[in-house]
């Protein structure tokens, strides 16, 4: 049974298996090889994925959903059609999906997987992905970070022994920056800063809420279906700024149009880029590299092939970015490696991938000037190579104290408050004047994210009591029970069969395209709609072939 390596992405995601030593990326149904992270309910109750579900977004939006990988390992709910889902459960349906068309590419099972994750990722989003691929069906040891994976595959390329690297990983909806080190057969994160809330949706709103803007509109009053269509128009007009410098945003059905370049895009998304900077400064800063000492700046992900992204980090770090392979498929090309490693492929050479923890853990102190207010110290700092194990020690803060809680806390604010809370370990002391207790306290975090945090009270020697606390996000995380439980709720929903795909995949594009036009425009693609609901009808196979061949060159007109 192969072992398969998965980038889930925000937009997009892509499956990748390790062959004769090198990465192959697997295509989905349609032949294509990225599939968009996009999840629909369709009349029948069954799961579309992908470019299908992505067409729907516009047609169907209450029973459709993309970019939910902004909200792993939060409590975040959607509803589809009336029927509630997680995030990860979305997620999972996605891997569901890729794991179907691994197994028809590789004709054999898969059970398990290694999948990419933002560098900048926190532990409850960690476990949200490693539970999606439970709820996935597939077995799930390995996260393996964004930027180290596009290292691999850059050093691979290369050829060169040992090198450092920028990594900008700008996708859909999270935004990485990390400096990588590959050296004798190590890639190591020295450093990473990032921004969850970044990526290229965010273009697209730019660019939509202009639109409303130059025609006195309220963006934020517009119904559901109104404002997925222009996203949509918005998001086409931004991959035409990646190939032209000028462009229109045509909303045909409401009769208004808005010119639009690469110059004022940038012009619009100053406060994105501020965002950009902050993010690239911290990564350097906290590595103590200059980029003058990096040599290489890799793009990574979608959203950095847009030319006012590429000139931006070009005028900001004086160095042009380079290409080592397409931004879209490299990280899925690394995980697709190390996915071969795993399974221990003889043609392969052994790689050790160093991690390091994205963000500060640490517990409470007592904040005198405001009890309700507690401090965060530090117990391991963020950027610390994993695994990786620290101690400190704590007192109690008031005479008679019986007990001290412990609290485990993720972040790199002052205030406890405003990091994420982990969990907290209570423990029971002997009533001693202030500053007389001794507590040692030790925070252990693995390559896997498993963080495990000892208290020992070491008041009296030869009577130490210590207690210990593998962290879980109670709130957020699903018992093995309710996973189980869960799991069969989710095979009940059946995944599109591959036969239809096309099928629906253009009757969905027909109808957005439907929905977007107007006059003969909308005559042709009624015609061509009720050509193929006739051809299915037939049942014959070269027929239906036929019309959806000329569906698809109609509609390839009418969008150009």
């Amino acid at each position: 049974m192969a072992v398969i390596g998965i980038d889930l992405g925000t937009t997009n995601s892509l499956a990748c298996v390790c062959q004769d030593g090198r990465a192959v990326l697997i295509p989905n149904s349609l032949g294509e090889k990225l599939t968009p992270s996009v999840v629909s309910v369709d009349e029948n109750g069954e799961i579309c994925v992908g470019a299908v579900a992505k067409e729907r977004l516009v047609s169907h939006p209450e029973a459709s959903a993309a970019s939910f990988k902004r909200y792993m390992g939060t409590d975040k709910v959607f509803t589809l059609a009336g029927n509630p889902f997680t995030p990860q459960e979305l997620s999972s349906f996605v891997l569901r999906q890729l794991k179907e068309d691994a197994e028809r590419f590789l004709g054999e099972e898969v059970t398990e997987a290694v999948i990419s994750v933002p560098a900048y990722f926190n532990d409850n989003q960690r476990y949200a992905t490693k539970e999606a691929g439970r709820l996935a069906g597939i077995h799930v040891e390995r996260l393996v970070n964004e930027p180290s994976a596009a290292a691999l595959t850059a050093s691979r390329i290369s050829g060169e022994e040992e090198g450092s690297y920028l990594v900008f990983d700008f996708g859909g909806g999270t935004l990485d920056v990390s400096v990588v080190d590959y050296f004798d057969n190590v890639i190591e994160i020295v450093a990473v800063s990032g921004d969850n809330r970044l990526g290229g949706d965010d273009f697209d709103e730019v660019i939509a809420r202009s639109f409303c803007a130059h025609h006195q509109m309220d963006y934020d009053s517009l119904e559901q279906q109104r404002k997925a269509t222009l996203l949509r128009l918005s998001e086409k007009c931004k991959r035409e700024l990646t190939r032209q410098d000028e462009t229109e945003l045509v909303w045909e059905a409401e009769g208004k149009k808005m010119p639009l370049s690469n110059l004022l895009l940038a012009g619009l998304s100053q406060n994105l880029f501020d965002r950009i900077s902050n993010v690239v400064e911290t990564a350097l800063r906290d590595s103590a590299r200059s980029i003058e000492e990096m040599d290489e700046i890799v793009l990574v992900g979608g959203s950095s092939k847009m030319p006012v992204v590429s000139l931006y980090l070009q005028t900001q770090l004086k160095r042009k970015p380079g290409m080592v392979a397409s931004p879209d498929e490299v990280v899925a090309m690394g995980v697709g490696i190390y996915a071969g490693i795993k399974e221990r492929k003889q043609d392969i050479k052994d790689l050790v991938l160093t991690d390091i923890c994205p963000f500060t853990l640490g517990t409470n102190v007592v904040n005198y000037v405001d009890d309700d207010n507690p401090i965060m110290s530090a117990v391991i700092e963020r950027n610390s190579v994993l695994p990786c194990s620290k101690t400190d020690w704590y007192t109690n803060a008031c005479d008679n104290q019986t007990k001290i809680v412990v609290g485990i806390y993720q972040g790199e604010a002052f205030y406890c408050n405003d990091n994420l809370r982990l969990g907290a370990i209570e423990m029971d002391i002997k009533p001693v004047k202030k500053g007389q207790t001794r507590l040692r306290v030790c925070f252990t975090y693995d390559i896997n994210g498993i963080l495990e945090v000892e208290v020992t009270d070491c008041t009296n020697p030869g009577q130490e009591q210590t207690k210990r606390k593998v962290l879980t996000s109670e709130n957020l995380r699903l018992s093995e029970e309710e996973i189980e439980r869960r799991l069969e709720e989710l095979r009940a929903y059946k995944l599109m069969p591959c036969g239809g795909i096309r099928t629906k995949m253009v009757m969905a594009r027909g109808e957005r395209l439907f929905s977007q036009t107007l006059g003969a425009r909308r005559q042709q693609v009624t015609i061509m709609m009720q050509k193929i609901q006739q051809a299915v009808a037939s049942r014959n196979d070269q027929l239906i072939a036929r019309c959806l061949k000329e569906a698809e060159e109609v509609f390839d007109r009418l969008e150009e």
